[in-house]
């Protein structure tokens, strides 16, 4: 079998490589005791995890609840139900869940999604938060920006920088140091404890009472939002269908196109070797969607893990390119995937790629450019097609 092929798949070979060089640990539970010290990152998924010893490293978990109670030396990303960092980070917190309880010192910046976040601790940069709720306590001090998008906001604690939120209700008791730019939709509050140095500039539909203006040392600026009146003349105005198709129509054209394009050049150079590669993935169409499925979602977490170590940072981005060249090469390998099996179940089965190819991938575009319902074939595209680059990588290692 030729190997001019070799180097094509050594590119996307380095996607999964990065994957394989994280040790993840499973189990229900992960503590590391108050009196050691790990050095080195730790990856988790179970069902709770501690850290209450000192961290020399990063951490990635995802667990139902997670407690930090120990000092962690770089960044932590955490997924899971309840988060509760106490202990010092000296890196960034990234965090999804329901609930986040910050209460010791991160040197780095706080990124959250959730349900209701308080901070209470020192913040060496910026807070970004979309959630329900944040609260930054009496006892925190954010040496950043405070930007989010929630439905209550409270900031009782000190802002060094600016605060830029949209939320239905804002509420001021301690220190900003910067500008306060807020879209707020239904009531803005400074208490008679808050102090705000730079300007303030408020959104609304209407002008509200700020109980305190004079606590702000700048200006006040409020700016209307657009009435129901005129938000409906907004939507009468939408895109007529034919508008629409008049735009979109021609672009999924020429991305069809592209598409049957590099599917011929693919089989022009390498027509044995994804011949024999198609014949795999059909015969073992299982495992080839399941590979492709766990290749498809690894391939994102490869690419953090690896911008998290900072080391690694010029592989992931050999390692984010290597997937968007995936993406886009997923999808065609999904076209000939399914111009082959259609051929099959009309009779033909030794049909020749020339012809399998530029049918599967019309029929592939074509059905991912549906809307509503094309990203659901686009997902189902992308298991097969990263299933078969699964195989045409195992074939590359057993020629």
């Amino acid at each position: 079998m030729t190997r001019r092929w070799l180097p094509f798949f050594a590119i996307l070979s380095s996607l999964f490589s990065l994957s394989l060089a994280a040790q993840f640990m499973g189990g229900p539970a992960y503590t590391l005791p108050a009196e050691e010290t790990r050095i080195g990152d730790i990856y988790f998924g179970g069902t709770v995890f501690r850290v209450d010893g000192r961290l020399d490293g990063s951490a990635l978990a995802g667990a139902q609840t997670i407690n930090v109670s120990g000092p962690v030396t770089r960044n932590l990303f955490l997924a899971g139900q309840s988060v509760d960092v106490s202990g010092a980070v000296s890196g960034d917190l990234v965090a999804l869940c329901a609930t986040l309880n910050v209460t010791g010192a991160v040197d780095g910046a706080v990124r959250a999604g959730a349900g209701t976040v308080y901070i209470d601790g020192g913040v060496g940069q910026d807070v970004l938060a979309g959630c329900a709720s944040l609260a930054v306590g009496k006892s925190s001090e954010v040496h950043g920006d405070v930007i989010a998008g929630c439905r209550t906001l409270e900031i009782a604690g000190t802002v060094r920088g600016d605060v830029k939120a949209v939320a239905d209700e804002v509420t001021i008791s301690g220190s900003i140091d910067g500008n306060v730019d807020v879209t707020v939709t239904s009531k803005l509050t400074l208490k008679p404890d808050a102090r705000v140095y730079g300007n303030l500039r408020y959104r609304s539909n209407k002008e509200l009472d700020l109980s305190n203006p004079d606590m702000v040392f700048g200006n006040i600026e409020h700016v209307q939002l657009p009435t129901s009146r005129e938000i409906e003349d907004l939507r009468a105005m939408k895109p007529r269908p034919g508008m629409f198709l008049t735009f979109f129509l021609p672009f999924t054209i020429l991305s069809i196109i592209g598409a049957v394009v590099v599917g011929f050049l693919l089989v022009a150079i390498w027509k044995h070797v994804l011949n024999e590669g198609l014949n795999r993935s059909l015969a073992h169409w299982g495992r080839t969607i399941g590979f492709g499925a766990v290749g498809f979602l690894v391939g994102p977490m490869s690419i953090l893990i690896a911008f998290a170590l900072v080391v690694t940072i010029p592989a992931g981005l050999i390692a984010a390119a290597a997937y968007l060249i995936c993406l886009y090469l997923a999808k065609i390998l999904a076209g000939l995937f399914t111009g082959r099996l259609l051929f099959r179940i009309f009779g033909a089965p030794e049909v020749s790629l020339w012809w399998a190819a530029p049918v599967g991938i019309v029929i592939v575009f074509g059905l991912c450019a549906v809307p509503f319902a094309g990203w659901v074939v686009w997902l189902v595209s992308m298991a097969v097609g990263f299933g078969v680059i699964a195989e045409l990588l195992g074939m590359s290692r057993n020629p």
